[in-house]
């Protein structure tokens, strides 16, 4: 499983790109989506913009991300 390991530049954390990648996070319907948005997108904007989507989203994805380290390690 690929995860991104690009540098988290300034421009990815502007409120743009965040907001984006939030947007992203918020339709992700299953732990092979949120699998192939680790893959594109560097892990601190993943983390920053969690912080903008919906509480049972957040729920979803931390079951998701627990399933997709287990598989990984």
């Amino acid at each position: 499983m690929k995860i991104c390991n690009a540098h988290t530049t300034s421009e990815w954390l502007s409120q743009e790109s965040v907001r984006y990648v939030a947007s992203c996070l918020e339709a992700c319907e299953n732990a092979d989506m949120l699998a192939d948005l680790r893959a594109i997108f560097p892990r601190e904007v993943l983390g920053q913009g969690s912080r903008f989507v919906s509480l049972e989203q957040r729920d979803r994805l931390k079951v998701w991300l627990d399933s997709l380290n287990q598989q990984a390690a």
